[in-house]
């Protein structure tokens, strides 16, 4: 092979080093308890917390959650969505919202807040194509999930919901501790691939310091081992399955070709004919859950 010409050389000598050691310093600030998204709204934060304490009572959780008016509309929004509210019973105040939904959904919902809130904070940032990118298929894949664990009962469908709302925090928080060096590390051609290899034990080490149950952060962790041996950890599975059909949801050509090479799907006993009823019977509560989460 003859050598780079001085101008491809030149380009080339611009280009960085994909940045591994970001990757360590970020797993080590996470090993020693310091989680920092920049533009986090300090209420999701407050909200963690409370929620972190065994000893909080519903009372003080609605008065953190009250402490800002679009945060609690959201919680009351997805307390009355149909898939939480199939009776048609709304409920008025959050007390009775945290109550239908539980402490996991509760957190979960703060923290789709505060997602929202960082797109919203980052409007003029070249970051807001690829939070906004993030976030409506985090929302995608936490409606097909949920809609996955009801169907098989291989999970909580809540937590089937929380996992897939969640399973992109990992690559999140590296999207936002690099900032305005995401550009730079695309140029490598390999920042794709970074990001796809580290987000998930980052997103297991963010969801364990925010003491989120082991059983979640152990799914998200295992969102790329589609290949593992059959294990306990059939959230995984939901999650992995959910993942793959977020496209079949737009293109029904791809479900089988999707669902014969992508193991989770049996075993989650779920063939392609399963899959294209489950995506036809629930279209209405997945688009529903998704306007839930996402206004």
């Amino acid at each position: 092979m003859s050598p780079p010409e001085p101008a491809d050389a030149a380009r080339l000598a611009t280009i960085p080093v994909i940045p591994f050691d970001l990757t360590r310093k970020l797993e080590a600030e996470l090993a020693s308890g310091e989680v920092r998204l920049p533009s986090f709204p300090d209420v999701a934060q407050r909200v963690q917390q409370v929620l972190a304490d065994d000893r909080a009572t519903p009372a003080l959780i609605a008065r953190v959650l009250g402490a800002d008016a679009a945060l609690a509309a959201r919680v009351l929004r997805i307390a009355n969505s149909a898939v939480f509210n199939p009776a048609g019973r709304p409920v008025a105040d959050l007390p009775n919202a945290i109550a239908r939904l539980g402490c996991e959904l509760v957190r979960c919902a703060a923290l789709s807040f505060a997602l929202r809130q960082m797109q919203i904070v980052d409007a003029q940032s070249e970051l807001r194509p690829q939070l906004q990118e993030l976030w409506r298929k985090s929302a995608l894949v936490a409606s097909v999930g949920y809609v996955i664990a009801r169907e098989t009962r291989a999970a909580r469908p809540d937590e089937g919901l929380i996992v897939g709302l969640l399973h992109n925090i990992g690559r999140l928080y590296l999207v936002v501790r690099a900032g305005a060096l995401n550009a730079e590390y695309a140029a490598s051609g390999l920042w794709d691939q970074v990001l796809h290899d580290w987000h998930p034990r980052i997103g297991r080490a963010i969801l364990e310091h925010w003491r989120f149950p082991q059983r979640i952060a152990l799914a998200v962790a295992d969102q790329n081992a589609w290949e593992r041996e059959r294990g306990s950890n059939a959230l995984a599975d939901v999650l992995i399955a959910a993942t793959s059909l977020v496209p079949c949801v737009f293109d029904r050509e791809l479900l089988d070709d999707t669902v014969t090479s992508v193991a989770p799907f049996r075993r989650l006993g779920l063939a392609t004919a399963d899959c294209s009823r489950l995506l036809a019977a629930a279209a209405p509560q997945i688009y529903g859950l998704l306007d839930a989460l996402s206004t």
